[in-house]
């Protein structure tokens, strides 16, 4: 499933990058440009989630890693401020987690290479895991701050980025067995690294 929906993904994110690349830019047209355009602004990510998972009934965390993929819809109202939605897939050992949230996002500088931040808070829904007859997942809220860099590619409104963040997600799982049942809860505790491109 995973390696599918790379191969899905990475046709999408090469389309994105041709569409977002216009032809030769002469330097007048490049000085035209005001410094922050307000707008529609778009940012396909690919990463990589590493780090703890606690289990209710366990007294320790165990380590874990996973894939993750996202997609930023918003608009721009200043260089430090773009007010957008989120949607994606993250990988949890045999749990898929589709996020629904509300994300912020900003650039320190108007310059080629500019820190940025985001700020991600919301759903993580779980209707897309496979479940069996005796056993159910139930999403929870995440939460996801990250810092990282943006370097433009020669467009104004197009750029590669580079972001390092935490991302906590919360799960519940339901099992059956006979008329006996358990309920889980599972707060995952991830370490977010990402490369994305703006639009």
């Amino acid at each position: 499933m995973i390696r599918k929906l790379y191969l899905l993904l990475v046709p999408l994110l090469f389309a994105s990058v041709c569409h977002a690349q216009p032809g030769q830019t002469t330097t007048a047209t490049l000085e035209a440009i005001p410094s922050v355009d307000q707008g529609y602004i778009g940012m396909i990510e690919l990463g990589y989630l590493y780090g703890k998972v606690h289990y209710a009934s366990q007294s320790t965390d165990l380590s874990a890693a996973s894939p993750t993929v996202q997609l930023f819809n918003g608009y721009r109202l200043s260089r430090g401020f773009i007010l957008g939605g989120t949607v994606g897939f993250d990988f949890y050992d045999n749990i898929l987690v589709t996020p629904l949230a509300l994300g912020v996002r900003g650039e320190v500088l108007d310059a080629r290479v500019s820190p940025i931040y985001s700020i991600d808070t919301g759903y993580g829904s779980t209707f897309m895991s496979d479940e069996s007859e005796s056993q159910e997942f139930s999403g929870g809220w995440l939460f996801n701050p990250a810092i990282g860099m943006r370097v433009r590619t020669g467009d104004h409104n197009s750029a590669f980025s580079f972001s390092v963040g935490y991302k906590k997600q919360r799960i519940t799982s339901s099992s059956r067995w006979g008329s006996t049942s358990t309920e889980q809860k599972i707060n995952y505790k991830r370490l977010s690294l990402r490369m994305g491109f703006m639009f």
